[in-house]
């Protein structure tokens, strides 16, 4: 092969070489920081940026650091070794996930370097941030009373410090498991056994004590309401009586007969008694 070739090909391999350490790509769900003798030079597609496809770098001088755009979880395994202690002095072996998103890459860059160690500090700030929101809660409130609101409280609390520490943004905390240990399972169980009871208990005897209350009442009521018509009934029954004595005598006697002259019940009395005296036939009539 005559000389000339292999200057050739050498010269199109060179450039090659130069052109592939020249241009870059990045994703759309991806941003970049590019760096020149490890000073930030330029940051490329990061949040509320449209940046994404082929970019170029002076060659063999500067550098590129891929960071991931979407959000990335984080899982907090907690152990008995790490347990969190409650307001009541209850251990508790709390399982967190945490969703964030690296907001800032340049500061990223500067505080983490990679993806790797900034989950690993942010791990960190956010067991401080647990034990923090979680120490001054009662293990019943971590446990099941106000899980949502100590969640939003552990986000609140990483917020405020990851992005000006590590310039990420924390998107979700989910307490994901709380557990007692072992060794103090049972017990805690039974005294919330026993704590529920009571509140059963007091709610039943208010319960028992409102029944009798309203039982009285009505009880008052009615003998009330009975009053007032039985007043009504002789009221009616004397204005009839007073218009015509004659039938009110007449009706006094037969619901004397309706009471007396039951069914097989014997009664002596004369028949001309005054008891009778509807009863009786007189002469003409």
């Amino acid at each position: 092969m005559p000389r000339n070739a292999y200057i050739v090909l050498t010269l199109i391999f060179v450039a090659v070489i130069v052109l592939l350490n020249t241009l870059f790509i990045v994703r759309q769900d991806r941003q970049a920081v590019v760096l020149r003798f490890n000073a930030i030079t330029n940051t490329i597609n990061e949040p509320g940026a449209n940046e994404a496809g082929l970019h170029f770098k002076l060659p063999f001088i500067d550098s590129v650091v891929i960071y991931d755009r979407r959000n990335m979880g984080l899982t907090i395994q907690g152990s008995e070794e790490q347990a969190i202690v409650a307001s009541d002095q209850e251990r508790l072996i709390v399982d967190a996930v945490v969703r964030w998103r690296i907001a800032d890459p340049r500061r990223f860059y500067q505080r983490a370097r990679s993806e790797a160690a900034g989950a690993s500090q942010l791990a960190r700030n956010t067991e401080a941030a647990m034990r923090r929101a979680l120490g001054s809660a009662t293990s019943n409130d971590i446990i099941s009373g106000r899980r949502a609101e100590l969640m939003q409280a552990i986000e609140n609390d990483l917020n405020a410090a990851a992005a000006t520490e590590l310039g990420v943004q924390v998107v979700d905390v989910r307490i994901r498991q709380a557990d007692l240990p072992d060794q103090t399972r049972d017990r805690v169980y039974e005294r919330m056994r026993t704590e529920r009871q009571q509140v059963a208990g007091r709610i039943r005897a208010e319960g028992e004590r409102n029944a009798a209350i309203i039982r009285a009442t009505a009880q008052e009521e009615s003998e009330r309401l009975r009053g007032q018509g039985d007043a009504e009934r002789a009221r009616i029954f004397a204005r009839a009586y007073g218009r015509d004595p004659e039938f009110a005598a007449f009706y006094r006697s037969m619901r004397a007969y309706d009471s007396a002259l039951t069914q097989g019940t014997p009664i002596i009395v004369s028949p001309d008694s005054d008891f009778f005296r509807y009863m009786q036939r007189r002469r003409g009539q």
